[in-house]
Order: C-alpha cells, then structure tokens, then sequence
C-alpha cells in the first residue's frame, strides 16, 4: 500500500499540484494543495487515489463510453499499432448492403441548376484579374473586385464558398470567360439534384430487384432535363424555358494566384440563379410531394436566399418552414446546409428551421457560422492549415443538438463533414445504423473526389491521427483510437451518441464540387430512423 501510494504521489505531482474530483450530487471534493501534503500521507493518499478511480470509472461509464453493438462501431488500438492497408481494405469492403428497413422512395429539393465547371486560375486570367487583394467575404458579389476579395478569403485557407452575382452583366461576362477555357465542363448541379442523383445510383447496392425511386423538386430547363429525366421524376410544372447556370471555379492543392498557395483542393461557386435565389419551385414541390408518398425528404438551397432582401427572405423561411410541417413525423427531413455569410440569415434558420427538421449535414465552416451566430462553444473548429479539430467538432455539435432537440423539436441527428474526418451525433436511440452510415459517407467521399470506385492505396491519405481528443472538457473529455479492422468508431455523452470515420483523402482529386452532397445523400441512405420515437416527439 505504502508503495503504491508512494507511485501514486510522484504520478499527481508530476500532473497536477491542485486537484478536485467531483462525485455526482453529493461533490465529493478532495484537494491536494501542495507536493509536500501529498508526501506527507500515502496512506491517505491511496485512498483519495482509490476513490478517484472510482470516480473516473463511473463518470467514464455513465457519461463517454465506447459504443459496442452487434455491428461494433470501433475499438481502441491497444497494441499502439496501426496498419493503414489493412485499414484501407476495410473501407473498401465494409459498407455492405443498405439497411434493408432504410428508405427507398426520397423526394429532394429545392436548388437545381447546370453547373459550368472550370479551372479558376485560368478564369481569373482571362478576366485580367490577378489577386493581389486583400481576401474579404462579401455576403453577394456586386464587382470584380468583390469576386477577388471574397475568392482569395477562401483561396488562402482551402476552404469551399458560394455567393450569389447581384450584377447581372457581370456574370455574363464571367459565364463567357468560363466557356472558353478549353477545359470548361457542364455537369448536373445544386446540391438538390446531386444528392437525389447520389441517392438514385445507391441501388447497385441493394440485392437484386429492389429499386430506388426519386422526386426532383427543383427547376430544370432543357440541358438540365436531358441529364436528368432517366434517373428521376421531373414534375412537369417545373419545367424552365432555359437553364440556370452555376459558375464552379476549381482549383487543386499547391494552386497560386495573388502571391498566396492554396493549402488544399477546393472550389467557389458563384451564380446569378433568380430562380433558386427565390426558391420559385417552392410551391409546387408540395403538391409533388403528396402525390409522390416519400419515405425520406430531402431539401437544401436556403443558403441561396442569402442575397435577396431580408424581409423576402424571412417572408421565404416561413413559407418553408410551414411545408415542412406537413410532413408526417415518421418521414424523416434532411436538410443540407451551405456556404453562406450573415450570421443574423443564419441564426434566423436556427431558430426558425431546424426544429422541424430531423438531420441536417454542414462542413467546419458552416459550423462555425451557426456556432458564432448563437453563442455556441467554440468560435472557430479549426486548427492551423484549416483542419477540422475533433474535439471542438465534437462539443459544437454536442451543443447544437443540446440546443435546437428536444420535446418540440424534431431534430435529432447532425451529419459533419471535413476533409479528414466525417462525424454523426445523434440523440440516443433516435437514429440506427449510424456506424455504417458514417464510414459509407467517407467512402463515398473519397470515391468521388477520385472519380473512381476501385480505388489503389497509392491513390489516397490518412491525413487523420490515429488518436483524438473528443471533447476540449477535462470533465467530458478523452482519447480515443482508430483500429486498422473498423471503419468508425463511436462513443456516447450526455444522451448523444457520436459515430466518426475517417477519410482516405484523394492525392489528385479530379473532382471538388458536390462532396459534400455525395456524403450527406450517403449517409442518409444508410441511416435508419427510429420512427417510433419520432411518432412520439414533438
């Protein structure tokens, strides 16, 4: 006894000089005030020391715990090794079959467009726009030189934007710029249309016979409608004269442009859409919806309401907001968020949206601006080089389900996405198959920014560390490790469980636009809502 406590001692004076430990309701409260009072009593100490564990264990047990299940979401390495092929192999075989009591029938809206995707170096070129400004977010883009600022404040840490084009010309002459670069491409954009088309080709996952059904609720003119019409259902009274067209400026890691590199692939997007702008397909998706029976809605385009007025826009939410509430509980709402820029636009969807929806999706930026708008915990989730740290993700996102769940609340369920690793937390119970759903969409990730499925080792990058911290609380906090032979691992606080997978980056991406999209659709896909407990809620 005297030599464990002896141990003991020197272990909490090399660690701490002050400690209290806290015991549920009753605050147990011991303090050790000096290395000397530590020395003076092993035998005291070692009870202290036992008691501690004790507490340790309990928290620890009660409060973050490692989920285990039929399908375990992860264990800890305890052997301190890792192996990264045999890794890789388990992404690559671990998905499976979907859920077979999961979704098969998913009405998406509400933004559609053709996406003109083009390298934006040799853009900026053509425009006579070199960069050499100071980098600014504009929440809409009236200038070139607004176009310059607010590129170069994403360029410089790698991160994805979108902002509308309020002046008209302007964005004709950038359409015109775009089209004669040589290697300028037309592909389906919005998120809408990308995630109904990631979901549509999820059936070569499904056993033979078994069919997925999709309703795109966007608009779509005659360019849109020939890409479109095989894989969907186009409602007839959404059909535009022309097309709406999305600029997707790419560009790859290393990239230069006005004296500064960009950390990492990215893209900006930029439009002059009056249609999505004023989610004009808004009413007529209701209709679509009753007719089509669902089992799984979902939205996103609200982001693009950003540059209208804010009266417009408010007078938009609610109309939004009272769709939603026509949707039966036991169909579960997604709604994907998206690059914006006023924290008050955002703070208004928090409060207005997100109760009546069950999941959202969003990336570490868009977390951020949620986080600064309502007083979350954290105002950045970054670390240096623009990395999403696990920690203040984890805490942020524990905060907002803590925050907008709850008995009159639908939501129950958030979807994060960065480039180094995916995170669902949902509250306990609600949600089922969360472990594959989260692995499925990094997979899905890294298949698409290779654009291609039978991927090579050589091709991709763990960038992800094979220990993380998940919470910045010493009270909820711990370390966790990723295992070679699972592709997510999980743990539980507070009544909200957590699933993460990381994500084997493309070396030479050929893709940047629609990630996002991609691993929320998949996600969603493999996710299970509990329908019973959602009957229940609010």
């Amino acid at each position: 006894q005297n030599l464990i406590g002896t141990q003991l001692s020197q272990l909490f004076v090399s660690a701490r000089k002050r400690c209290c430990i806290f015991i549920g309701k009753s605050h147990l409260t011991r303090l050790l005030r000096s290395d000397e009072a530590m020395a003076s009593s092993s035998r005291s100490l070692f009870a202290l020391a036992a008691t501690g564990a004790l507490a340790a264990a309990l928290y620890f047990y009660f409060d973050f715990k490692t989920t285990n299940s039929a399908a375990p979401s992860g264990a800890a390495a305890t052997d301190g090794t890792f192996d990264q092929a045999k890794s890789f192999e388990t992404f690559a075989s671990y998905i499976g079959t979907p859920p077979k009591e999961g979704p098969r029938r998913f009405a998406v809206g509400l933004n559609s467009c053709v996406d003109l995707i083009v390298p934006a170096l040799e853009v900026f070129k053509a425009l006579g726009a070199e960069g050499f400004v100071e980098g600014k977010d504009h929440d809409a883009i009236g200038s070139l030189k607004d176009l310059q600022e607010t590129f170069r404040h994403f360029f410089e840490k790698g991160g994805a934007g979108e902002r509308f084009v309020s002046n008209g010309d302007l964005f004709k002459s950038i359409v015109t710029a775009s089209r004669g670069v040589k290697a300028a491409r037309n592909f389906v954009g919005g998120n809408a249309a990308l995630m109904g088309l990631t979901i549509k080709n999820k059936v070569k996952h499904l056993p033979q016979g078994e069919e997925v059904s999709v309703l795109m609720g966007g608009g779509y003119g005659p360019e849109l409608k020939d890409m479109l019409s095989s894989h969907m259902i186009l409602p007839e009274q959404a059909e535009l004269e022309v097309d709406d067209y999305h600029v997707i400026l790419e560009y790859p890691s290393g990239a230069e442009w006005g004296g500064v590199k960009a950390p990492r692939a990215n893209r900006f997007i930029i439009s002059h859409d009056i249609t999505n702008a004023q989610m004009q397909t808004l009413e007529l998706f209701q209709p679509a919806l009753e007719s089509f029976l669902p089992e799984a809605v979902v939205l996103s385009g609200l982001h693009m309401l950003e540059g209208e007025n804010p009266e417009f826009r408010s007078k938009r939410l609610s109309d939004f907001v009272e769709m939603l509430k026509k949707i039966p509980k036991h169909i579960p709402i997604h709604l994907e968020l998206a690059s914006m820029a006023l924290e008050p636009y955002v703070k208004e969807i928090a409060e207005k949206v997100l109760q009546y929806v069950d999941s959202i999706g969003l990336n570490e930026q868009e977390l951020e601006l949620v986080a600064n708008s309502a007083d979350g915990p954290h105002k950045e989730v970054t670390t240096r080089g623009s990395v999403a740290d696990t920690a203040k993700v984890s805490d942020s996102l524990y905060w907002l389900l803590q925050t907008y769940s709850g008995p009159s609340s639908r939501l129950s369920r958030i979807h994060f996405h960065s480039l180094t690793f995916h995170l669902i937390a949902h509250v306990e119970g609600a949600w089922n198959n969360t472990d594959r759903a989260v692995a499925a969409g990094s997979w899905a990730c890294t298949t698409r920014a290779c654009q291609s499925e039978d991927l090579q080792l050589d091709q991709v990058t763990l960038r992800f560390p094979t220990s993380f911290q998940v919470s910045t609380s010493t009270s909820s906090g711990g370390k966790l490790s990723i295992s070679s032979t699972e592709a997510s691992i999980g743990w539980a606080r507070g009544g909200i469980a957590f699933n993460l997978s990381p994500v084997y980056v493309c070396n030479s991406p050929g893709s940047t636009v629609g990630l996002g999209d991609a691993i929320s659709a998949t996600g969603l896909f493999y996710s299970v809502l509990n329908k019973k407990k959602a009957t229940n809620s609010a």
